[in-house]
């Protein structure tokens, strides 16, 4: 059978995709590595990205582009490069009766890895739906998220950010080329990708780009939202054996942006960040408030603070994690969580006797501690704002042999868990497993997921009849009720955001401490 191909249109040039018959016998057109910025060379590496030059030649969409130079943890090498900024369009048809709703995804990985590969993220899955999928790469480390306190030197922070807003405002702009429709967009993100769409929820420079927010194990209030700034630069200078001033940023700028970007952000990833308390879970390099509060500022103000007053108090959302979010943390009898969690929390009284053994109890509190305190912060903040937007919970819960592949991958093929990541296996047809029986549990669980979240994308409503006799309600009050996807569906209030309300805010109440 030939080929088949089709060219769209987009402001810039033309972009010539391919027809593919997914994995799931559904065929699309995929348009992979379009240009959404002028390549960050030179000395425009840490800067601002702009939109890119048009072109007058129909540029071959076919392969998928480069990757920002991070970590890549299938391999476990350092890939990439700076010229990274493109983006991929998957569409069923560029010219339907009615334009599409959309999709963008921003990819996680802890701001020092990840990628819109293929191999993690091909949408068999989800253009089951009808709907467009966008998904992108943007600069990650110091390459998306170095900051110098010198102004003249237009190295602000969040570089990394703003690559997401332009490649959003290219999706709002050209969307309507590839079938799908600039009115009806929904961000969605995982894990510090899910941390950067709540961002953009706090952003006003974000408020026009999309209508609805899918928040995929992350928050504003997570510690990777606003990493804290300890000159981060000359620690990355010191660490490459800069031989020039260290007070001096404009030095220290011309040596790294010609410095190796490969070389640069594996020693930004395994030497800098040995400086950081044990306990500090982000990376050095990643969102950060910026000093001057300018027309082109992504955060001027902590978005701890915002989260009340923000725009997207309006928009509706989904938030959610995984049961085991946190399997592979360790229990030692030595472990001395002084460092991270106040001694008169009393955790241990509580984790360490509600459990069946000291090692599910700390993995409990590491889960709750680092994800779902952070979530369930965001949910009190959002009901108690005001505003009129709808936020519907989950909690993903389905525990195979077979699907479960980010589980299998770190842990082996006997475990039971479903750890951080693991719902992902349900959303996007990845290379580490084939598509399941179409009479199995695991098929129905993926039709189940995505038909919410299709669902969800199209109208703003996840319920669908794949949902059965089930209703799935928005969050209104303690205790915060949610979906729980699991070999049966179940609505009830989620065991994560009842400990997190008895014990963690209880503790910031008594200590007259600011809950959100």
């Amino acid at each position: 059978m030939s080929e088949e191909f089709l060219i769209a249109e987009t402001n810039y040039g033309k972009v010539r995709g391919k027809k593919i018959i997914s994995e799931v016998e559904i065929p699309y057109f995929r348009f992979l590595g379009i240009p959404y910025a002028k390549p960050p060379i030179g000395e425009k590496r840490f800067q601002t990205a702009e939109e890119p030059n048009t072109w007058d030649n129909v540029i071959d969409a076919l392969e998928e582009p480069q990757p920002s130079a991070g970590r890549n943890s299938y391999i476990k090498k350092f890939v990439g490069t700076d010229d990274c900024l493109y983006l991929n369009i998957f569409t069923k048809c560029i010219n339907p009766k009615k334009p599409m709703a959309t999709l963008v995804y921003i990819h996680g990985g802890g701001f020092y890895s990840g990628s819109a590969i293929l191999h993690s993220y091909s949408p068999d899955y989800i253009l089951m739906h009808d709907i467009v999928v966008v998904t992108f790469n943007y600069r990650i480390g110091p390459h998306g998220f170095l900051k110098l306190n010198d102004k003249s030197l237009n190295v602000p922070g969040n570089a990394g950010l703003k690559d997401q807003q332009l490649a959003m405002k290219f999706v709002r702009e050209n969307i309507q080329n590839f079938g799908g429709d600039p009115n009806n967009v929904t961000l969605m993100g995982h894990s510090s990708g899910a941390t950067c769409v709540s961002l953009h929820c706090m952003s006003e420079t974000s408020k026009e780009l999309f209508h609805r927010a899918i928040v995929l194990s992350g928050s504003p209030c997570a510690n990777e939202a606003e990493i804290k700034q300890l000159n981060w630069a000359k620690r990355l200078a010191e660490k490459l054996e800069f031989k020039g001033d260290l007070e001096n940023e404009r030095e220290i700028l011309k040596f790294l942006e010609n410095y190796d970007i490969l070389e640069m952000a594996e020693i930004a990833t395994t030497k800098v960040p040995l400086e950081l308390p044990k306990y500090y879970e982000p990376m050095p390099f990643g969102p950060c408030v910026e000093d001057d509060d300018t027309e082109t500022s992504f955060m001027t103000k902590s978005p701890k603070s915002l989260m009340t007053t923000a725009w997207s108090k309006d928009i509706d959302i989904i938030i959610g994690g995984t049961i085991d979010e946190a399997m592979g943390y360790k229990y030692t009898e030595n472990v001395d969580l002084s460092e991270e969690i106040p001694k008169e929390l009393k955790l241990e009284d509580f984790y360490y006797t509600k459990f069946e053994n000291k090692e599910k109890g700390y993995e409990r509190l590491k889960g709750d501690s680092f994800r779902w305190l952070y979530m369930h912060q965001y949910i009190k903040a959002r009901i108690n704002s005001g505003g009129k937007g709808k936020t519907f919970l989950y909690n993903f819960a389905v525990d195979s042999p077979t699907q479960n592949h980010y589980r299998i991958r770190w842990f082996g093929p006997d475990v039971k868990g479903v750890p951080h990541g693991d719902e992902l296996c349900y959303l996007w047809k990845n290379g580490q497993g084939g598509v399941p029986p179409k009479n199995s549990m695991e098929w129905e669980a993926i039709l189940r997921f995505t038909s919410a979240i299709a669902a969800f994308i199209m109208t703003g409503n996840p319920n669908n009849e794949k949902l059965g006799n089930i209703k799935w309600l928005p969050v209104s009050s303690e205790p915060f009720e949610g979906l729980i996807f699991d070999e049966e569906l179940k609505f009830q209030p989620l065991n994560e955001c009842e400990r997190v309300h008895k014990i963690w805010e209880q503790f910031y109440n008594e200590t007259g401490t600011k809950y959100f």
